[in-house]
């Protein structure tokens, strides 16, 4: 436990106070569809984005289901937390978790929130004209300090590349449990895999890919397919 406290502290030391911040809500698709979902949350959509947050939908697969991420960014931590002691006395929100919540809450799957690692500019319109994202998650063999940043610097590295490639990339961290959340996002899949693919053949990826295999600096979490959501 010790040392994951020391973990959480050091990414203080390396991330930015001043980066954008997401809190997410999984649930499972309300009777298979996940047009319900959104259907039921618009009207939270509605109170919390009058509040200042900003709401997105995105569809993702776990285990073979359905998953309805909803994503409420901020651009810093600052800026979630005055929404977080607003939105906890706003009486109409507190109505809606009254009336509605209980309806939603047997579908809750997780619930957490991340910070941008590696983009200090970015904003909660980071994902806007972006439909489609592959996610894959890393953690470091061990919980010591110096594995978890040997892990950050090599995705810094992998994240250069992709950027020489057009592929816009985003990295998370989730808190002092270590794992790092890596989000390459494109207009569309095609978009997004041609430029995947063009990075992968490259030299300087090869090369990358080769010394990470070699010298393993984390093991592979998980890996999602994710795309937007819109209501009809």
């Amino acid at each position: 436990m010790l040392r994951q406290i020391i973990f959480a502290i050091s990414l203080l030391l390396f991330s930015h106070a001043q980066a954008e911040i997401f809190e997410a809500w999984d649930f499972a698709a309300i009777d298979g569809d996940a047009q319900n979902n959104i259907a039921f949350f618009d009207s939270a959509k509605a109170i919390q984005e009058r509040t200042g947050a900003h709401v997105e939908y995105w569809q993702h697969d776990v285990n073979g289901e359905n998953v309805i991420a909803y994503v409420i960014r901020f651009d810093d931590l600052a800026s979630w937390a005055k929404w977080k002691d607003e939105i906890s006395s706003n009486e109409e929100w507190l109505n809606w978790m009254a009336t509605e919540w209980p309806k939603a809450r047997p579908y809750l799957q997780a619930s957490y929130i991340m910070n941008n690692l590696f983009s200090p500019d970015a904003e909660v319109n980071l994902t806007e004209g972006l439909n489609v994202a592959y996610m894959s998650a890393w953690q470091a063999p061990d919980s010591f300090l110096a594995n978890n940043i040997k892990l950050m610097e090599s995705i810094q590295e992998s994240v250069a590349i992709s950027d020489k490639f057009g592929i816009n990339t985003n990295v998370y961290v989730n808190g002092p449990s270590g794992i790092f959340y890596i989000f390459n996002m494109g207009e569309s899949f095609q978009d997004l895999v041609t430029k995947i693919e063009e990075r992968n053949a490259s030299d300087e990826w090869q090369t990358y890919w080769t010394n990470a295999q070699s010298q393993r600096a984390g093991k592979f979490v998980r890996q999602a397919w994710i795309t937007r959501a819109d209501s009809n």
